[in-house]
């Protein structure tokens, strides 16, 4: 038993000209493997039996040296990288200053973007109706004590009084909940259309 897995150590760290590599060291398959009569880990739909692998291919062992020749290079890139910014950070530490002037002036020219909203944009809820019209609800804010409640604001159907909630979440969740059956098939949120 060890003869046969010493010699299957000597077949992989040697290439094809016999000559002897310590680089690499059996590690497992990353294929799926069964043991055949003779002990062999074998997989049949790649016709590969482990440790030997294929002369070429993605499993043959000059491919493996050259994936792990690349990853040591680009490794080695990154580490020299590394220590560049190191060394860049430090000295251009005391360098670096804020201009008040310029960051008010990007707020500024920013604002006039469209994915900028207003800062007193009221809270709204958008809903498009089963037949394609988008209505927008407004909330309601309640205070009783040191307690607040909110409310969708229906008020432009038909004077709809709707529930209070301690938080928004629970008002979104209830109304994630309901469904009004309109008789047609069609299903509906809020009672519109």
């Amino acid at each position: 038993m060890t003869d046969s897995s010493s010699s299957a150590v000597d077949k992989l760290d040697t290439d094809e000209n016999n000559s002897n590599e310590s680089e690499s060291s059996p590690s497992p398959p990353s294929y799926a493997v069964f043991e055949d009569e003779h002990g062999n880990l074998v997989n049949p739909a790649l016709n590969v039996i482990w440790p030997m692998r294929p002369r070429r291919g993605r499993y043959s062992l000059k491919e493996y040296r050259e994936q792990k020749q690349r990853f040591q290079k680009h490794s080695e890139q990154q580490r020299q990288n590394k220590k560049y910014d190191f060394k860049s950070r430090k000295q251009s530490k005391g360098q670096l200053q804020v201009s008040h002037s310029h960051t008010t002036q990007q707020t500024k020219d920013s604002s006039s973007s469209s994915i900028y909203m207003p800062i007193k944009m009221p809270l709204m809820l958008a809903y498009m109706s089963s037949s394609g019209k988008i209505y927008n609800f407004g909330f309601k804010r309640h205070e009783f004590g040191s307690e607040s409640f909110w409310q969708l604001d229906l008020s432009g159907i038909e004077n709809r009084e709707q529930p209070l909630f301690r938080s928004m979440s629970a008002l979104i969740q209830y109304y994630k909940s309901l469904v009004i059956d309109r008789g047609d098939g069609k299903t509906e949120i809020f009672p519109v259309d």
